[in-house]
Protein backbone atom coordinates (compact mmCIF):
# COMPACT_ATOMS: atom_id res chain seq x y z
CA UNK A 1 0.00 0.00 0.00
CA UNK A 2 1.36 3.66 -0.73
CA UNK A 3 1.81 6.72 1.20
CA UNK A 4 -1.02 7.94 -0.82
CA UNK A 5 -3.36 5.38 0.28
CA UNK A 6 -2.86 5.22 3.89
CA UNK A 7 -3.21 8.73 3.99
CA UNK A 8 -6.58 8.38 2.62
CA UNK A 9 -7.77 5.29 4.82
CA UNK A 10 -6.57 7.55 7.82
CA UNK A 11 -8.64 10.40 6.30
CA UNK A 12 -11.75 8.11 6.26
CA UNK A 13 -11.16 6.88 9.81
CA UNK A 14 -13.83 9.47 11.24
CA UNK A 15 -13.09 8.52 15.15
CA UNK A 16 -8.99 9.48 14.07
CA UNK A 17 -9.86 12.76 12.38
CA UNK A 18 -12.21 13.90 15.40
CA UNK A 19 -9.66 12.99 17.93
CA UNK A 20 -7.13 14.89 15.78
CA UNK A 21 -9.56 17.96 15.62
CA UNK A 22 -10.19 17.53 19.47
CA UNK A 23 -6.33 18.17 19.93
CA UNK A 24 -6.30 20.84 17.83
CA UNK A 25 -9.20 22.51 19.55
CA UNK A 26 -7.61 21.90 22.53
CA UNK A 27 -4.22 23.35 21.48
CA UNK A 28 -6.36 26.59 20.30
CA UNK A 29 -7.82 27.00 23.97
CA UNK A 30 -3.94 26.63 25.53
CA UNK A 31 -2.44 29.07 23.20
CA UNK A 32 -5.30 31.58 23.81
CA UNK A 33 -5.63 30.75 27.28
CA UNK A 34 -7.98 33.09 29.30
CA UNK A 35 -7.91 32.89 32.97
CA UNK A 36 -9.69 34.97 35.37
CA UNK A 37 -11.54 38.06 34.48
CA UNK A 38 -12.69 40.67 36.67
CA UNK A 39 -16.69 40.20 37.11
CA UNK A 40 -18.88 36.96 37.42
CA UNK A 41 -15.65 35.17 37.09
CA UNK A 42 -14.57 35.96 41.11
CA UNK A 43 -18.20 35.95 42.59
CA UNK A 44 -18.38 32.01 41.14
CA UNK A 45 -15.03 31.44 42.40
CA UNK A 46 -15.39 33.07 45.68
CA UNK A 47 -18.67 30.86 45.90
CA UNK A 48 -16.91 27.77 45.60
CA UNK A 49 -13.95 28.78 47.89
CA UNK A 50 -16.37 29.81 50.92
CA UNK A 51 -18.39 26.62 50.48
CA UNK A 52 -14.81 24.74 50.56
CA UNK A 53 -13.87 26.33 53.68
CA UNK A 54 -17.34 25.15 55.01
CA UNK A 55 -18.71 28.54 55.50
CA UNK A 56 -21.73 27.75 52.74
CA UNK A 57 -23.17 30.56 50.66
CA UNK A 58 -21.45 34.00 51.48
CA UNK A 59 -24.53 36.08 52.21
CA UNK A 60 -22.62 38.91 51.00
CA UNK A 61 -22.02 37.31 47.61
CA UNK A 62 -23.72 37.53 44.25
CA UNK A 63 -26.30 35.78 45.50
CA UNK A 64 -27.17 34.70 41.92
CA UNK A 65 -23.99 33.47 40.69
CA UNK A 66 -23.15 31.53 44.27
CA UNK A 67 -26.39 29.72 43.41
CA UNK A 68 -25.52 27.69 40.49
CA UNK A 69 -24.19 24.70 42.13
CA UNK A 70 -24.00 22.72 39.07
CA UNK A 71 -21.09 25.08 38.14
CA UNK A 72 -19.73 26.02 42.36
CA UNK A 73 -19.27 22.32 42.92
CA UNK A 74 -16.67 21.14 39.85
CA UNK A 75 -14.58 24.16 40.66
CA UNK A 76 -14.58 22.90 44.61
CA UNK A 77 -13.72 19.72 43.50
CA UNK A 78 -11.00 21.08 41.09
CA UNK A 79 -9.66 23.52 43.78
CA UNK A 80 -9.06 20.49 46.03
CA UNK A 81 -7.06 18.68 43.34
CA UNK A 82 -5.11 21.63 41.93
CA UNK A 83 -4.89 24.02 44.11
CA UNK A 84 -6.91 27.33 43.65
CA UNK A 85 -4.85 29.22 40.22
CA UNK A 86 -5.91 30.41 36.78
CA UNK A 87 -5.89 26.70 35.28
CA UNK A 88 -8.14 24.77 38.13
CA UNK A 89 -10.50 27.73 38.22
CA UNK A 90 -11.37 27.00 34.43
CA UNK A 91 -10.39 23.38 33.83
CA UNK A 92 -14.41 22.58 34.20
CA UNK A 93 -15.50 24.62 31.32
CA UNK A 94 -12.78 23.98 29.14
CA UNK A 95 -13.77 20.35 29.67
CA UNK A 96 -17.44 21.06 28.35
CA UNK A 97 -15.77 23.25 25.72
CA UNK A 98 -13.61 20.14 24.34
CA UNK A 99 -17.11 17.64 25.39
CA UNK A 100 -19.15 19.91 22.52
CA UNK A 101 -16.51 19.43 20.35
CA UNK A 102 -17.46 15.46 20.53
CA UNK A 103 -20.57 15.93 21.01
CA UNK A 104 -20.93 18.11 17.71
CA UNK A 105 -19.86 15.47 15.70
CA UNK A 106 -22.22 12.67 17.06
CA UNK A 107 -24.98 15.06 16.62
CA UNK A 108 -24.05 15.66 12.78
CA UNK A 109 -23.37 11.59 12.52
CA UNK A 110 -26.89 11.14 14.11
CA UNK A 111 -28.91 13.90 12.08
CA UNK A 112 -26.92 13.90 8.58
CA UNK A 113 -23.76 11.85 8.38
CA UNK A 114 -20.09 11.35 9.39
CA UNK A 115 -18.88 14.06 6.90
CA UNK A 116 -21.20 16.74 8.41
CA UNK A 117 -20.46 16.09 11.86
CA UNK A 118 -16.43 16.35 11.18
CA UNK A 119 -17.08 19.40 9.99
CA UNK A 120 -19.52 20.44 12.44
CA UNK A 121 -16.70 19.70 14.72
CA UNK A 122 -13.87 21.35 13.25
CA UNK A 123 -15.61 24.71 12.73
CA UNK A 124 -16.59 24.56 16.40
CA UNK A 125 -13.09 23.85 17.34
CA UNK A 126 -12.10 27.39 16.32
CA UNK A 127 -15.34 28.96 16.72
CA UNK A 128 -14.05 32.43 18.28
CA UNK A 129 -17.13 32.61 20.55
CA UNK A 130 -16.05 29.02 21.90
CA UNK A 131 -12.01 29.45 22.25
CA UNK A 132 -12.63 32.78 23.77
CA UNK A 133 -15.02 31.74 26.67
CA UNK A 134 -13.55 28.24 26.87
CA UNK A 135 -11.25 29.07 29.36
CA UNK A 136 -12.99 32.05 31.35
CA UNK A 137 -14.91 31.35 34.03
CA UNK A 138 -18.61 31.57 33.50
CA UNK A 139 -21.65 29.24 33.69
CA UNK A 140 -22.22 29.36 29.86
CA UNK A 141 -20.53 26.94 27.83
CA UNK A 142 -21.02 24.04 30.37
CA UNK A 143 -24.55 24.86 30.83
CA UNK A 144 -25.20 25.03 26.89
CA UNK A 145 -23.18 21.32 27.02
CA UNK A 146 -25.11 19.57 29.01
CA UNK A 147 -28.39 21.13 28.04
CA UNK A 148 -27.34 19.89 24.00
CA UNK A 149 -26.23 16.60 25.70
CA UNK A 150 -29.88 16.47 27.13
CA UNK A 151 -31.37 16.93 23.37
CA UNK A 152 -29.03 14.62 21.94
CA UNK A 153 -29.91 11.63 24.29
CA UNK A 154 -33.30 12.67 23.77
CA UNK A 155 -33.39 12.66 20.19
CA UNK A 156 -30.89 9.24 20.11
CA UNK A 157 -33.93 7.93 21.59
CA UNK A 158 -36.31 9.32 19.03
CA UNK A 159 -34.27 8.19 16.24
CA UNK A 160 -33.32 5.07 17.10
CA UNK A 161 -36.15 3.79 18.70
CA UNK A 162 -34.84 2.86 21.83
CA UNK A 163 -37.32 0.80 23.27
CA UNK A 164 -36.98 1.31 27.22
CA UNK A 165 -37.07 4.87 28.39
CA UNK A 166 -33.83 5.65 29.97
CA UNK A 167 -32.69 7.48 27.27
CA UNK A 168 -35.33 10.38 27.64
CA UNK A 169 -34.78 10.00 31.40
CA UNK A 170 -31.31 10.65 31.54
CA UNK A 171 -32.24 13.78 28.50
CA UNK A 172 -33.95 15.29 31.21
CA UNK A 173 -31.06 14.62 33.83
CA UNK A 174 -28.61 16.22 31.52
CA UNK A 175 -30.72 19.33 30.87
CA UNK A 176 -31.19 19.56 34.75
CA UNK A 177 -27.40 19.54 35.23
CA UNK A 178 -27.15 22.37 32.67
CA UNK A 179 -29.99 24.38 34.62
CA UNK A 180 -27.99 23.57 38.00
CA UNK A 181 -25.14 25.09 35.68
CA UNK A 182 -27.05 28.46 34.61
CA UNK A 183 -30.97 28.80 34.37
CA UNK A 184 -31.25 29.50 30.72
CA UNK A 185 -30.66 25.62 30.26
CA UNK A 186 -34.85 25.69 30.73
CA UNK A 187 -35.21 27.29 27.46
CA UNK A 188 -34.61 24.39 25.56
CA UNK A 189 -38.27 23.69 26.58
CA UNK A 190 -39.12 25.45 23.69
CA UNK A 191 -37.41 23.00 21.39
CA UNK A 192 -39.42 20.35 22.76
CA UNK A 193 -42.97 21.94 22.56
CA UNK A 194 -42.06 22.88 18.93
CA UNK A 195 -40.71 19.01 18.29
CA UNK A 196 -43.29 17.36 20.00
CA UNK A 197 -46.50 19.74 18.88
CA UNK A 198 -45.79 20.95 16.03
CA UNK A 199 -43.18 18.11 14.11
CA UNK A 200 -44.46 15.54 15.65
CA UNK A 201 -47.49 16.02 16.65
CA UNK A 202 -48.12 13.64 19.85
CA UNK A 203 -46.65 12.94 23.11
CA UNK A 204 -45.82 9.90 24.10
CA UNK A 205 -45.48 8.61 27.55
CA UNK A 206 -42.04 7.88 27.65
CA UNK A 207 -41.37 12.13 26.49
CA UNK A 208 -42.69 12.95 29.90
CA UNK A 209 -39.52 11.01 31.25
CA UNK A 210 -37.75 13.98 30.38
CA UNK A 211 -39.27 16.26 32.26
CA UNK A 212 -39.22 13.95 35.14
CA UNK A 213 -35.60 13.85 35.17
CA UNK A 214 -35.53 17.51 35.07
CA UNK A 215 -37.85 17.62 38.09
CA UNK A 216 -35.41 14.85 39.79
CA UNK A 217 -32.80 17.01 39.41
CA UNK A 218 -34.55 20.24 40.75
CA UNK A 219 -35.93 18.25 43.83
CA UNK A 220 -32.36 17.50 44.60
CA UNK A 221 -31.59 21.02 44.05
CA UNK A 222 -33.85 22.47 46.54
CA UNK A 223 -33.27 19.92 49.51
CA UNK A 224 -29.13 21.07 49.12
CA UNK A 225 -30.41 24.73 49.52
CA UNK A 226 -32.67 23.79 52.64
CA UNK A 227 -29.42 22.00 54.08
CA UNK A 228 -27.03 25.48 53.20
CA UNK A 229 -29.63 27.75 53.90
CA UNK A 230 -32.51 26.51 55.37
CA UNK A 231 -35.22 27.74 52.44
CA UNK A 232 -35.67 24.94 49.80
CA UNK A 233 -36.51 28.34 47.05
CA UNK A 234 -33.32 30.13 47.64
CA UNK A 235 -31.73 29.87 44.12
CA UNK A 236 -35.17 31.16 43.31
CA UNK A 237 -35.58 34.13 45.38
CA UNK A 238 -32.08 35.38 44.93
CA UNK A 239 -32.03 35.21 40.90
CA UNK A 240 -35.64 37.21 41.39
CA UNK A 241 -33.86 39.98 43.69
CA UNK A 242 -30.95 40.19 41.45
CA UNK A 243 -33.12 41.25 38.35
CA UNK A 244 -35.41 43.55 40.16
CA UNK A 245 -32.22 45.01 41.57
CA UNK A 246 -30.61 45.33 38.10
CA UNK A 247 -33.59 47.07 37.01
CA UNK A 248 -33.75 49.54 39.64
CA UNK A 249 -29.80 50.40 39.66
CA UNK A 250 -28.79 50.97 35.88
CA UNK A 251 -31.99 50.59 33.34
CA UNK A 252 -30.20 46.66 33.16
CA UNK A 253 -27.68 47.56 30.18
CA UNK A 254 -30.30 49.90 28.42
CA UNK A 255 -32.37 46.66 27.22
CA UNK A 256 -35.10 48.40 28.98
CA UNK A 257 -35.42 51.53 26.27
CA UNK A 258 -38.06 50.51 24.16
CA UNK A 259 -38.26 49.53 21.37
CA UNK A 260 -34.30 50.42 21.02
CA UNK A 261 -33.52 47.41 23.48
CA UNK A 262 -35.61 44.86 20.84
CA UNK A 263 -33.17 45.20 18.54
CA UNK A 264 -29.96 44.93 21.30
CA UNK A 265 -29.26 41.24 19.73
CA UNK A 266 -29.45 41.76 16.14
CA UNK A 267 -27.04 44.49 16.16
CA UNK A 268 -24.88 42.06 18.19
CA UNK A 269 -25.00 39.05 15.32
CA UNK A 270 -23.53 42.20 12.76
CA UNK A 271 -21.02 43.83 15.34
CA UNK A 272 -19.86 41.20 17.53
CA UNK A 273 -16.14 39.75 16.42
CA UNK A 274 -17.13 36.65 18.05
CA UNK A 275 -20.21 36.07 15.85
CA UNK A 276 -20.63 37.84 12.90
CA UNK A 277 -18.14 36.49 10.77
CA UNK A 278 -19.86 32.63 11.54
CA UNK A 279 -23.85 34.02 11.73
CA UNK A 280 -23.63 35.49 8.62
CA UNK A 281 -23.67 32.22 6.48
CA UNK A 282 -25.33 30.37 9.75
CA UNK A 283 -28.27 32.73 8.98
CA UNK A 284 -27.61 32.10 4.99
CA UNK A 285 -27.94 28.48 5.78
CA UNK A 286 -31.13 28.98 8.27
CA UNK A 287 -32.59 30.75 5.18
CA UNK A 288 -31.52 28.55 2.43
CA UNK A 289 -32.42 25.65 4.50
CA UNK A 290 -36.52 26.44 5.47
CA UNK A 291 -36.73 27.79 1.49
CA UNK A 292 -35.61 24.57 0.07
CA UNK A 293 -37.63 22.53 2.38
CA UNK A 294 -34.86 20.37 3.74
CA UNK A 295 -36.43 18.19 6.23
CA UNK A 296 -32.89 17.24 7.49
CA UNK A 297 -32.22 20.36 8.78
CA UNK A 298 -35.44 20.96 10.60
CA UNK A 299 -34.26 19.70 13.98
CA UNK A 300 -31.54 22.49 14.01
CA UNK A 301 -33.99 24.79 12.98
CA UNK A 302 -36.58 24.23 15.97
CA UNK A 303 -33.66 24.99 18.36
CA UNK A 304 -32.12 27.93 17.29
CA UNK A 305 -35.23 29.81 16.07
CA UNK A 306 -37.50 29.35 19.60
CA UNK A 307 -33.99 29.78 21.84
CA UNK A 308 -32.88 32.68 19.81
CA UNK A 309 -36.06 34.65 19.58
CA UNK A 310 -36.37 34.17 23.51
CA UNK A 311 -33.18 35.54 24.63
CA UNK A 312 -33.63 38.22 22.18
CA UNK A 313 -37.18 38.86 23.08
CA UNK A 314 -38.43 37.26 26.49
CA UNK A 315 -37.95 38.06 29.82
CA UNK A 316 -35.60 36.51 32.62
CA UNK A 317 -37.87 37.62 34.96
CA UNK A 318 -41.36 35.50 36.02
CA UNK A 319 -42.76 38.63 37.84
CA UNK A 320 -41.82 41.30 35.60
CA UNK A 321 -40.87 42.28 31.98
CA UNK A 322 -36.52 42.18 32.01
CA UNK A 323 -34.97 41.42 29.15
CA UNK A 324 -31.60 39.26 28.56
CA UNK A 325 -28.87 41.64 28.22
CA UNK A 326 -27.09 41.19 24.91
CA UNK A 327 -24.00 39.42 25.75
CA UNK A 328 -22.26 37.19 23.08
CA UNK A 329 -21.76 34.35 25.26
CA UNK A 330 -25.56 34.46 26.23
CA UNK A 331 -26.06 33.21 22.68
CA UNK A 332 -24.00 29.39 23.56
CA UNK A 333 -27.38 27.97 24.15
CA UNK A 334 -27.49 28.00 20.12
CA UNK A 335 -24.05 27.18 18.92
CA UNK A 336 -24.08 23.83 18.75
CA UNK A 337 -27.35 23.74 16.50
CA UNK A 338 -25.95 26.81 14.25
CA UNK A 339 -22.50 25.04 13.30
CA UNK A 340 -24.39 21.79 13.10
CA UNK A 341 -26.60 23.97 10.04
CA UNK A 342 -24.24 25.51 8.75
CA UNK A 343 -22.03 22.09 7.88
CA UNK A 344 -25.31 20.21 6.77
CA UNK A 345 -25.12 23.54 4.25
CA UNK A 346 -21.19 22.98 3.72
CA UNK A 347 -21.88 18.89 2.98
CA UNK A 348 -24.48 19.54 0.42
CA UNK A 349 -23.38 17.56 -2.99
CA UNK A 350 -23.74 20.73 -5.10
CA UNK A 351 -21.31 21.75 -7.50
CA UNK A 352 -21.10 25.34 -6.23
CA UNK A 353 -21.10 24.18 -2.70
CA UNK A 354 -18.06 22.01 -3.42
CA UNK A 355 -16.48 24.58 -5.04
CA UNK A 356 -16.86 27.80 -2.18
CA UNK A 357 -17.21 25.00 1.21
CA UNK A 358 -13.12 24.91 1.25
CA UNK A 359 -12.51 28.22 0.82
CA UNK A 360 -15.49 29.56 3.09
CA UNK A 361 -13.82 27.43 5.48
CA UNK A 362 -10.43 28.35 5.08
CA UNK A 363 -11.27 31.91 5.11
CA UNK A 364 -13.50 31.10 8.96
CA UNK A 365 -10.40 29.51 10.50
CA UNK A 366 -8.22 32.51 9.25
CA UNK A 367 -10.92 34.74 10.41
CA UNK A 368 -10.86 33.66 13.60
CA UNK A 369 -7.26 32.90 14.53
CA UNK A 370 -7.08 36.65 13.75
CA UNK A 371 -9.72 37.49 15.85
CA UNK A 372 -9.08 36.06 19.31
CA UNK A 373 -5.31 36.54 18.89
CA UNK A 374 -6.65 40.73 18.81
CA UNK A 375 -8.59 40.08 21.62
CA UNK A 376 -7.46 42.21 24.75
CA UNK A 377 -9.20 40.36 27.15
CA UNK A 378 -6.68 37.59 27.98
CA UNK A 379 -4.70 37.54 31.54
CA UNK A 380 -6.87 40.83 32.73
CA UNK A 381 -5.40 39.97 36.66
CA UNK A 382 -1.74 40.06 35.58
CA UNK A 383 -1.29 43.70 36.34
CA UNK A 384 -2.79 42.75 39.85
CA UNK A 385 -0.46 39.83 40.17
CA UNK A 386 2.60 42.42 39.69
CA UNK A 387 1.05 44.63 42.33
CA UNK A 388 0.93 41.85 45.01
CA UNK A 389 4.08 41.64 46.08
CA UNK A 390 4.44 46.14 46.27
CA UNK A 391 1.44 46.06 48.08
CA UNK A 392 2.38 43.42 50.40
CA UNK A 393 5.21 45.07 51.54
CA UNK A 394 3.84 48.37 52.42
CA UNK A 395 2.94 48.75 56.25
CA UNK A 396 -0.47 51.22 56.08
CA UNK A 397 -4.02 51.10 54.85
CA UNK A 398 -4.06 50.70 51.05
CA UNK A 399 -7.55 52.14 49.26
CA UNK A 400 -8.75 50.18 46.64
CA UNK A 401 -12.02 49.78 43.77
CA UNK A 402 -14.12 46.85 45.42
CA UNK A 403 -13.69 44.64 42.72
CA UNK A 404 -9.71 45.03 42.89
CA UNK A 405 -9.78 43.90 46.27
CA UNK A 406 -11.83 40.86 44.92
CA UNK A 407 -9.27 40.15 42.69
CA UNK A 408 -6.33 40.41 44.85
CA UNK A 409 -8.24 37.92 47.55
CA UNK A 410 -8.76 35.41 44.74
CA UNK A 411 -4.92 36.08 43.95
CA UNK A 412 -3.89 35.13 47.33
CA UNK A 413 -6.03 31.98 47.18
CA UNK A 414 -8.24 33.99 49.73
CA UNK A 415 -5.93 34.32 52.20
CA UNK A 416 -4.78 38.13 51.89
CA UNK A 417 -4.01 39.50 54.66
CA UNK A 418 -3.05 42.86 53.03
CA UNK A 419 -5.93 44.77 55.15
CA UNK A 420 -7.29 46.57 52.04
CA UNK A 421 -9.89 49.18 52.17
CA UNK A 422 -12.97 50.13 50.01
CA UNK A 423 -12.24 53.78 48.33
CA UNK A 424 -14.10 56.19 51.19
CA UNK A 425 -16.94 59.11 50.08
CA UNK A 426 -13.55 61.31 50.01
CA UNK A 427 -10.20 61.67 51.14
CA UNK A 428 -10.45 64.96 53.03
CA UNK A 429 -10.05 63.41 56.36
CA UNK A 430 -7.38 60.70 55.04
CA UNK A 431 -3.45 61.24 55.29
CA UNK A 432 -0.57 58.91 55.71
CA UNK A 433 -2.11 55.71 53.84
CA UNK A 434 -1.45 54.36 50.60
CA UNK A 435 -4.43 54.70 47.29
CA UNK A 436 -4.45 52.00 44.15
CA UNK A 437 -5.94 53.42 41.26
CA UNK A 438 -6.62 50.21 38.98
CA UNK A 439 -7.78 52.21 36.13
CA UNK A 440 -8.98 48.92 33.87
CA UNK A 441 -10.74 47.97 36.63
CA UNK A 442 -12.98 51.56 37.46
CA UNK A 443 -12.98 51.39 33.07
CA UNK A 444 -15.34 48.46 33.85
CA UNK A 445 -17.40 49.06 36.76
CA UNK A 446 -18.37 52.63 35.33
CA UNK A 447 -19.66 51.08 32.22
CA UNK A 448 -21.41 48.19 34.16
CA UNK A 449 -23.08 50.60 36.23
CA UNK A 450 -23.69 54.13 35.03
CA UNK A 451 -24.93 55.21 38.73
CA UNK A 452 -21.33 54.32 40.30
CA UNK A 453 -19.39 56.86 41.96
CA UNK A 454 -15.89 57.06 42.92
CA UNK A 455 -14.09 59.82 44.94
CA UNK A 456 -13.83 63.26 42.85
CA UNK A 457 -9.90 62.59 44.05
CA UNK A 458 -10.01 59.58 41.46
CA UNK A 459 -10.49 61.39 38.80
CA UNK A 460 -8.32 64.23 39.37
CA UNK A 461 -5.09 63.08 41.47
CA UNK A 462 -4.33 66.05 44.07
CA UNK A 463 -0.88 66.90 43.49
CA UNK A 464 0.40 66.34 46.71
CA UNK A 465 -0.40 62.56 46.01
CA UNK A 466 3.24 61.05 45.27
CA UNK A 467 3.45 58.41 43.01
CA UNK A 468 5.09 55.24 44.42
CA UNK A 469 4.44 52.58 41.20
CA UNK A 470 3.00 52.52 37.73
CA UNK A 471 2.59 48.78 36.59
CA UNK A 472 0.76 48.20 32.83
CA UNK A 473 2.11 49.32 29.63
CA UNK A 474 -1.53 50.61 28.15
CA UNK A 475 -2.09 54.08 29.95
CA UNK A 476 -5.76 53.55 29.76
CA UNK A 477 -5.17 49.85 31.97
CA UNK A 478 -2.40 51.07 34.39
CA UNK A 479 -2.06 50.45 37.68
CA UNK A 480 -1.20 52.88 39.98
CA UNK A 481 -0.20 53.06 43.74
CA UNK A 482 0.08 56.76 45.67
CA UNK A 483 0.99 58.07 48.54
CA UNK A 484 -0.56 60.45 50.85
CA UNK A 485 1.51 62.07 52.83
Amino acid sequence: MGLNEKIGKLLENAKLMLFFIVIFGLILRLIFFSGMGISDDLAYSKAAYSILEGRGIDPNSTLTLSTRLGLIYPIIFSYKLFGINNFSSVLFVLMASIGNIVLIFYFGKLLFNEKTGLMAAFLLSFFPLDVVYATKLNSDIPSAFFMALGVYAFLYSEIKKIRYGIGYFLAGISIGIGYLIRETALLIALFFIVYLVFYKGKIRKAHLLVPLGVLAVIITESLIFLNLTGNQLFRFHASQQYLADAVAKYNYFGRLDFPTGLFHYPWLFLTNSLLVYFYIPIFIALIYAIIKKKRDAYITIMWIIPLLSYISFGSTSLAHYIPFIAKDRYTSIITTPAILLLSFLLSEKKPMVKRLAPILVILLLSISIVTVYLREDRNLLANLRQAYPELESLNKTVYTDSRSIQALNYISGFKNLLGLKEFPENFDAIEDSYVMVNRHMIRNLKEANKNIKFPDEIKSIPKEWEVIKELGSSEKDKIVIYQIP
